[in-house]
């Protein structure tokens, strides 16, 4: 796999994922579970997943950036916290596509480092990018209030997430991609450990109740896989600011998901929100071709 090719296609397919992780949490949540027990579970099965597809080196001695990695790991659950909770009754492609925000976050850092080069057409595939999640949420400052709670939580997220790929964009090579990943989940998962000891109740009611732990879990088990590609993609390739972009289509596979589920919405909003959707396609042709 080329540098472009997995800068690319592994935040692609994480995108692919996105809509439907986000109703796995919506159906969870309707049947009573609670946010921080969708999110104790999820990231305890992406650090699974992580232990059981990475193989990291090193020992177990913690010393210089292992520290940055076990900090990633709070920014990493502090991003999870928040975006689960502007999933819970928000409209899913205006919460999928407003995460396309932390691009700004991302791409403003990684310049400022020289991680990533400064260019015209990185810097129009951003405000693009930034146009396409306001077309997303209606297009008016109707949508944006109506909307305002989803997309205040899903920037809060995005502040989190971005610090989060920024960092793992430019610092994981010094301790090599699966060391600094692991380190960064393994932090995550004792965090959700902790959570989860303090909902005994929900857990128990989620041992009793297999048709309601099958969303739960099942969000976990989305959340791995899309945590997985879309981390070795920064990690491993180095472009958090391309692999951003195109993560950012995120929102335009919502929209395709709730029109293929029925998802009965205004046809004047359905058509903004794919206007949103095809301008983020276009801001990932022109970061493309740069």
């Amino acid at each position: 796999m080329t540098v472009l090719g997995g800068a690319v296609w592994l935040p692609l397919l994480g995108a692919v994922l996105h809509p439907l992780l986000g109703w796995c949490i919506q159906k969870g949540n309707a049947y009573g579970v609670r946010l921080s027990v969708i999110v104790a579970v999820a990231n305890f099965i992406t650090g699974l997943i992580f232990l059981l597809c990475l193989k990291p080196t090193g020992g177990l001695e913690i010393s210089g950036r292992d520290w940055w990695a076990i900090g990633n790991g709070v920014f990493f659950f502090l991003g999870q916290w928040f975006s689960i909770r502007s999933v819970k009754k928000g409209d899913l492609a205006v919460h999928s596509s407003a995460l396309g925000m932390k691009v700004v976050i991302v791409g403003f850092f990684s310049m400022l480092v020289g991680l990533e080069p400064s260019s015209w057409s990185l810097v129009c595939g951003v405000i693009l990018a930034t146009i396409s999640v306001f077309l997303v949420s209606g297009g008016s400052k109707e949508g944006w209030r109506k909307h305002r709670i989803t997309v205040g939580l899903t920037l809060v997220a995005c502040l989190f997430f971005g610090i989060n790929d920024f960092l793992t964009g430019w610092q994981s090579r010094e301790i090599g991609a699966a060391r600094w990943l692991m380190l960064m989940m393994g932090t995550s998962s004792i965090i959700s450990i902790g959570l989860l000891l303090r909902r005994r109740g929900q857990v128990l009611m989620l041992v009793r109740n297999p048709r309601i732990a099958a969303f739960v879990v099942g969000a976990g088990l989305l959340l791995g896989l899309q945590a997985l590609v879309v981390n070795l993609a920064f990690s491993q390739y180095g472009q958090p600011t391309l692999s951003n972009v195109v993560f950012s289509t995120r929102g335009l596979m919502a929209v395709l998901f709730l029109y293929f589920i029925g998802r009965k919405s205004d046809p004047r909003f359905v058509r903004k929100q794919s206007a949103g959707g095809i301008l983020m396609v276009i801001a990932l042709a022109i970061v493309l071709g740069a």
